[in-house]
């Protein structure tokens, strides 16, 4: 058994001859076109003749460029990695061998949609595509050709699809938009589970609550599900809609505001916005203990702190508020591990977790094993490679 993961926009493997890193080639590839483009333009955009043409364009150096690109979803077939990223405004599904030396293969690319989490099997690759606002679909992509049609529609966010272990259903999780009179999202439900048969195109609501989110099913071999509980992120205490209805334009444009002076701050040195110390503000950031992950706002230090207080084996920065559960046939739950981020199912039944600081293995029995040291390790996969662990 060895385990593929992504950390920092690059792919990792852990094997017995322990952790190789591959890089995406479309994430260099553009990153060092974009540098180099602007390299043989910045006479235009550069130096006192451009401000006073008023073509004068801030430097952005390599790791802003990097920040437009992500590595959004991962999935293994047939000794490839399949992987969809974001470069700029193309979206693209790609294939990557454990051979560094072997250029990358095309399925396909388009800048009429961002292509997310992804699972594949039989050839088929299900995908949460969408376009434009923040709805997202769950679509059928044929790796071999590209093509691809949307099995799902509707005011919905659709995520983390996962085929079931005989390939015949996606499960998902989706939660509902609320839109304003003018179209505007302004607000989202939590997520509960779904799932699709592919051969009959039927729909069936698995799971659901008010409290909370319930996100990455996948299914076990033995026909239960797991997935991750967390605590509902925009569950309204009180409040009035028609107020937030008013004022949800100037809630936009503060936001574009506060993103475009952080831009400012942390790659032209200085704000946006007069009054503001430079310094006092790059120290402020620079103290702040936040990560960001898939929309959620983490104090790993404190959370960290908190899990040594519990006396965990193996400490991590996800609160044990998000949990890996257990979906039975009989519609009972049980708790599997507290503080997950990410996992994946193994074939001999060991759920192989990432809990934000490493990746473990947790064995039927309850057993942990340490197996890499790693900060914020996602998209987990079980692969198969020479040199397993």
């Amino acid at each position: 058994m060895s385990i593929l993961y992504t950390s920092n926009k690059s792919f990792y493997t852990i094997t017995d001859a322990g952790v190789t890193e591959y890089t995406s080639e479309k994430i260099v590839n553009y990153c060092n076109t974009v540098k180099s483009i602007r390299q043989k333009n910045e006479w235009k955009t550069s130096g006192t003749g451009a401000k006073f043409m008023n073509s004068y364009v801030p430097e952005h150096n390599e790791e802003f460029i990097k920040m437009q690109t992500a590595i959004n979803g991962v999935a293994h077939l047939d000794g490839e990695i399949v992987y969809t990223a974001t470069l700029g405004e193309i979206s693209g599904i790609f294939k990557k061998t454990f051979d560094n030396a072997t250029a990358e293969g095309f399925v396909m690319s388009t800048k009429d949609m961002q292509i997310n989490k992804i699972a594949v099997a039989n050839g088929k690759c299900a995908a949460s595509v969408g376009s434009g606002g923040m709805e997202r679909h769950i679509a059928l992509f044929d790796l071999s050709t590209g093509s691809y049609r949307e099995l799902t529609e509707g005011d919905v966010i659709e995520d983390y699809p996962s085929f079931s272990v005989d390939g015949s259903k996606i499960y998902y999780s989706i939660a509902g938009l609320a839109l304003s009179q003018a179209g505007f999202p302004i607000g989202v439900s939590p997520y509960g589970l779904f799932c699709y048969d592919v051969a009959t195109n039927e729909l069936h609501d698995m799971l659901e609550s008010d409290s909370h989110d319930y996100i990455a099913p996948k299914e076990e071999s033995n026909g239960c599900l797991l997935f991750i509980r967390k605590p509902y992120r925009n569950a309204r205490q009180g409040g009035n809609i028609f107020k937030d209805i008013i004022f949800f334009p100037v809630r936009i444009i503060k936001a574009i505001g506060g993103l475009l002076n952080y831009f400012s701050i942390v790659f032209g040195g200085e704000s946006l916005r007069s009054g503001k110390s430079t310094r006092d503000v790059k120290s402020k950031q620079m103290s702040e203990k936040d990560l960001f992950f898939d929309g959620n706002v983490l104090n790993a230090e404190q959370t960290y702190k908190d899990n040594q207080r519990r006396g965990e084996q193996f400490p991590g920065i996800i609160p044990h508020s998000w949990e890996l559960m257990r979906l039975d046939k009989n519609g009972n739950q049980t708790s599997v591990k507290k503080g997950v981020m990410d996992y994946t199912i193994c074939k001999n039944g060991d759920i192989v977790y990432s809990n934000g600081n490493a990746v473990i293995r947790l064995t039927p029995d309850g057993d942990e094993q340490l197996l890499e040291k790693v900060q914020m390790a996602n998209n987990l996969a079980e692969i198969y490679i020479q040199n397993a662990i």
